[in-house]
């Protein structure tokens, strides 16, 4: 150091934890057990910022993730896809298709697919009107990752319990 400089140095020491935290594969493979088996998901979000960090989300928890930018896009790639997507997330507001129109068109295609609408919107606002089809569950935006589990683990869980 200086001997004419200003100013103040501090040095903090911590102890260290002796708690074992769990390495990112681990928690990963715990997330992908707990999701019933993990898949193939058809994410559908017009946004790329969104759609991307989404996919990431997706991936942690062990999913496959087929990703489309718009409704239309995400119809077409549910119709090559169908038999392996075990569950579709969707925007709810997006051009050329909106979330309730894609949801109705992949119903009419497979009328037992598991769909989470997402919307920035709240959830009473988005869930009122009159719809022929509904979502399995609904995920406000922003979502954090802990969100994303519990809406996919409930779409799952439901299909599973179906079969």
């Amino acid at each position: 150091m200086r001997e004419n400089a200003l100013g103040s140095v501090f040095r903090v020491f911590l102890p260290l934890s002796e708690e074992t935290l769990p390495r990112p594969a681990e928690e990963g493979a715990k997330a992908s057990s707990e999701l019933k088996g993990g898949g193939t998901a058809l994410l559908i979000e017009d946004d790329q910022q969104v759609r991307g960090l989404g996919v990431r989300m997706l991936e942690h928890f062990g999913w496959k993730v087929l990703a489309a930018r718009d409704g239309v896009e995400g119809v077409e790639m549910f119709l090559k896809h169908q038999e392996e997507i075990r569950f579709v997330l969707s925007d709810l507001t997006m051009p050329r298709m909106d979330g309730w129109e894609t949801l109705a068109a992949l119903r009419k295609m497979k009328p037992d697919v598991c769909v989470i609408l997402a919307s920035g919107y709240d959830e009473a606002s988005v869930m009122s009107g009159d719809h022929n089809e509904w979502p399995q569950a609904f995920l406000g935006k922003p979502y954090s990752l802990e969100d994303l589990r519990a809406a996919v683990g409930r779409v799952t869980a439901a299909k599973t319990k179906a079969i």
